[in-house]
């Protein structure tokens, strides 16, 4: 048995790393007086590290072209020198004494100003492979295990006699599939042996299909029907079978047996090829 192709898959993480730094500008008025675009050391900031790498704030009053001349500009720089493709985003805020957002004009106080950069990075971590190799599972056995059960009744509990016949049979199987058997086995209508089980109204070929439905949710009798005479004999069970269903709360077996019971001979031949094809996919 070959095994099938690997399949692969790959995780890449990001993490995310925050930090801040205030800078506050002493002198705003006289820092003003510079020209558009200048810049002097004054007007940065101490030198602070976020997620390893270092940054700086730069500071110009006048802005740092013609186009915002009229404006402040602040900017967040990278003094790192070997840091390539550093993925990060800057958030400025101006704040008064009490560390309340203001503008620039409303904040100032004794002429100085106070800026709160805040430096989110994102760092990729490395990529994370996997590589599967899945195995082939084989075909579940699960059904025809429990249909051994009911053919070797191994472990059975409860034994039914039909018109001079016997079926062994196992109670917690009986009891999950049909409220009706199991109230033989628990309550008020229990039978006196709950052991031995005498079945008076049903002919052995129907209990035995019966059985073989509660077990597998097939119906052998039912399934093998390819000429004219099989599926007259095929009504006939699903006749009988259909009364046994209903006696003992087996919706499904009703449904089968009423679909059936109402299909042409043409339909029903068509009808016995796909209920093959469901049970050989379950």
């Amino acid at each position: 048995m070959s095994l099938a192709a690997p399949e692969t898959a790959s995780i890449r993480r990001v993490e995310e790393m925050v930090g801040s730094h205030f800078f506050k500008v002493i002198g705003y008025s006289t820092a003003k007086r510079y020209r558009k675009g200048e810049f002097i050391e004054v007007n940065e900031s101490a030198t602070f590290n976020v997620a390893g790498y270092d940054w700086t704030i730069q500071f110009y009053p006048n802005g740092d072209t013609r186009a915002e001349e009229d404006h402040t500009s602040i900017y967040l720089h990278l003094k790192s020198e070997a840091a390539q493709n550093v993925l990060a985003q800057p958030t400025f805020v101006i704040l008064n004494q009490n560390e309340q957002l203001v503008t620039i004009e409303s904040g100032l106080m004794d002429d100085c100003i106070l800026i709160r950069c805040t430096v989110t990075v994102f760092k990729p971590l490395p990529v994370e492979a996997d590589i599967y190799y899945p195995f082939p599972v084989p075909p579940s056995e699960y059904k025809q295990q429990i249909i051994n059960l009911l053919e070797n009744g191994n472990g059975a509990d409860v034994t039914f006699k039909v018109k001079g016949q016997t079926f062994n049979a196992h109670k917690l199987i009986l009891a999950a599939r049909s409220r009706v058997i199991e109230s033989l086995f628990v309550g008020p209508c229990k039978e006196k042996s709950d052991t031995v089980i005498e079945i008076e109204d049903i002919e052995a070929p129907v209990f035995k299909s019966l059985l073989h439905f509660i077990y597998s949710d097939t119906v052998p009798e039912l399934e093998e029907r390819d000429d004219s005479k099989n599926n007259h004999n095929s009504k006939l069970m699903a006749q009988r079978l259909l009364v046994a269903a209903d006696r003992y709360g087996l919706e499904g077996l009703k449904m089968m047996c009423e679909i059936i019971l109402h299909a042409t001979q043409k339909q029903l031949i068509q009808l016995i090829f796909d209920l093959k094809m469901i049970v050989s996919s379950i």
